[in-house]
C-alpha cells in the first residue's frame, strides 16, 4: 500500500513558534546602573527549607516531613528551568530569605545568627555564607512571587525599583495576611478593597474554564498570540493520560491547575486606575487573572498597611504584573506552572521580558512554505519561515485527536538550526514511516 506520510503531513501540519526578538540589557537599577546580565529571583516556599520553616515560616511542618510529598515546589523549578532555556540566570530563594522579620514580627536573623539582610540578594552580593562572589551585574532584574508559600510568609516588596510578577493573590492589594505587626507587608497595591475578595480558584476542583478571555489583545505581551473565535486563549492544558495513574489514595494530585484571580464585581476589589486588565477568567469575567501596571502609573489609594515600605507611594516604582498562575501553597503538589499549555508558557516568557523592559516583537505563527516529496528518494522536505536565533524540532503522531503531550507526540527530528535567511528546511526519511502520520514543528525552547 502506498505510503501516505506525505499527504497526511501536508494536510495536518500544526505549528507555532515564538518570534520573540527582544532588546535585552536595558534594566536600570535604583543606583542608575544598567544591568545587562541580571538574575531573576523566584521566591519559593519557605517551608521547603529546613532552616526557614521554623521559626521563620508560618508552616507548622517542614515540607520534607510530609509523606505525600513533594517536599519542594516543582512549579517553581519548572519556571526556573524554562527561564534558563531562554538564557536567563535564576536564583531560587525561600521567601523568608528576603524578609527583615520573622513570623512574629521580630527582626529575623540569618543562618549565622546575624540580622538578615535581603539587600544582598537584590544587589548581586553573596548571602551570609562566605562565598566571596559579588557583582552588580548579578543584581536582580526581576522578582517572581509564585505563590507556592503561605500568604503569611510573603515578604515586603523591594525598594530597589526591581519589577515584580506576582502569582500570589494575597500580595496584589491590601491583605490581612501580610499586614500587621507580624506580617510580611507584601502588598503591591494593584487593587483596593482586596480583603473583601475570595482567594485563587483551582480549576481541577471547581470546574472552572481552562481558558482566559483576552481583553487587550494588542498589549505588547499578547500581540500576535492566536485567539479562538471567542477571543480566548487556552492557558491550562488537559491532564496527561497517566498523570494521576500512580498517586496513592488520598495522595496529592499531579494535575493541580490554579488561577490567580481577583474578583472585581460590585463591592469586591477595585483595580487601581491605570491597571491594564489583559485577561479575565472565561465564564467568570468578573475575575481578573492577568493584568499589568506600567512604571510610574497611579497606585491604589488603599495603603492600609502603615508598615509597608511602599506606604506613601503614589506611583509604581517599577513594572508590576498580576500573573495568572498560583502555585497554591501548602498541602498540594505545587505543579500549577507545569500544567500550563505551550502557549501559556510563551505568554509567561513574554511577560518576564516585558517586565524587565525588553522590546517585544509580536508573536508570529510559523509560516509553512512547502511540504514536498524529494524526487527519486523516499523523503519529504519541509520548508518554513524560521528564525536564526531559534532551533526547531519536529514532532509526529498517528492520533491527531489524542493528547497534546509527549506520550502522543513523539520527536521525529530535533536540533534543527534556524537559517539566517529565514527559510529553514529539513528532509525526512519516510521509507519506514507509518501509513498515516501528522507532523508539527515547534521552536526550542
Amino acid at each position: 500500500m502506498k505510503n501516505r506520510f506525505l499527504w497526511a503531513s501536508a494536510a495536518a501540519l500544526a505549528a507555532y513558534f515564538a518570534c520573540q526578538e527582544s532588546r535585552a540589557g536595558i534594566f536600570t537599577n535604583s543606583d542608575g546602573i544598567v544591568i545587562t546580565n541580571g538574575t531573576i529571583i523566584i521566591t519559593t516556599r519557605s517551608a521547603n527549607d529546613n532552616f526557614f520553616f521554623n521559626p521563620y515560616s508560618s508552616s507548622p511542618i517542614w515540607d520534607a516531613d510530609d509523606p505525600r510529598g513533594p517536599g519542594f515546589t516543582p512549579g517553581d523549578s519548572a519556571m526556573g528551568e524554562l527561564l534558563q532555556d531562554y538564557g536567563y540566570s535564576v536564583h531560587l530563594l525561600p521567601e523568608k530569605a528576603l524578609s527583615w522579620v520573622d513570623k512574629t514580627g521580630t527582626a529575623q536573623v540569618d543562618h549565622y545568627l546575624n540580622p538578615n539582610n535581603p539587600l544582598n540578594y537584590y544587589t548581586g552580593q553573596s548571602g551570609p555564607s562566605p562565598v566571596g562572589q559579588n557583582n552588580v551585574q548579578w543584581s536582580a532584574a526581576l522578582v517572581i512571587m509564585s505563590g507556592s508559600g503561605s500568604g503569611a510568609d510573603m515578604v515586603a516588596p523591594n525598594t530597589n525599583k526591581i519589577p515584580i510578577i506576582a502569582g500570589e493573590h494575597s500580595v496584589l492589594g491590601d491583605s490581612t495576611s501580610t499586614a500587621g505587626p507580624a506580617g510580611g507587608h507584601a502588598e503591591i497595591f494593584l487593587y483596593a478593597n482586596k480583603n473583601n475578595n475570595s482567594a485563587n480558584i483551582g480549576t481541577a476542583s471547581a470546574g472552572y474554564s481552562q481558558y482566559m478571555q483576552v481583553l487587550l489583545p494588542n498589549h505588547p505581551i499578547m500581540q500576535g498570540i492566536p485567539l479562538d473565535s471567542q477571543g480566548r486563549v487556552k492557558i491550562i492544558r488537559d491532564p496527561y493520560p497517566e498523570e494521576g495513574a500512580h498517586v496513592p489514595a488520598s495522595g496529592v494530585t499531579n494535575y493541580p491547575p490554579s488561577w490567580t484571580t481577583v474578583d472585581i464585581s460590585a463591592g469586591k476589589a477595585v483595580p487601581t486606575t491605570d491597571l491594564q486588565i489583559i485577561g479575565v477568567l472565561d465564564g467568570a469575567t468578573n475575575r481578573v487573572v492577568f493584568a499589568t501596571l506600567e512604571k510610574g502609573s497611579v497606585f491604589s489609594t488603599d495603603t492600609s498597611d502603615p508598615d509597608s515600605p511602599w506606604t506613601g507611594y503614589t506611583t509604581s516604582p517599577s513594572r508590576l504584573i498580576h500573573f495568572f498562575v498560583n502555585e497554591n501553597g501548602s498541602g498540594g503538589s505545587r505543579r500549577a506552572f507545569n500544567v500550563l499549555t505551550d502557549i501559556g508558557k510563551v505568554i509567561f516568557i513574554r511577560t518576564c521580558k516585558w517586565a524587565m523592559g525588553e522590546t517585544l516583537s509580536p508573536y508570529v505563527p510559523l509560516g509553512i512554505i512547502k511540504v514536498s516529496q524529494v524526487p527519486g528518494a523516499p523523503q519529504i522536505q519541509l520548508d518554513w519561515n524560521g528564525d536564526a536565533t531559534k532551533s526547531y524540532k519536529i514532532l509526529g503522531t498517528q492520533n491527531l485527536s489524542g493528547p497534546a503531550d509527549f506520550s502522543n507526540w513523539q520527536t521525529v527530528a530535533q536540533d534543527i538550526p534556524g537559517a539566517p535567511a529565514g527559510l529553514t528546511s529539513v528532509k525526512l526519511d519516510i521509507s519506514a514511516g507509518a501509513q498515516y502520520a501528522f507532523l508539527r514543528v515547534v521552536s526550542v525552547p
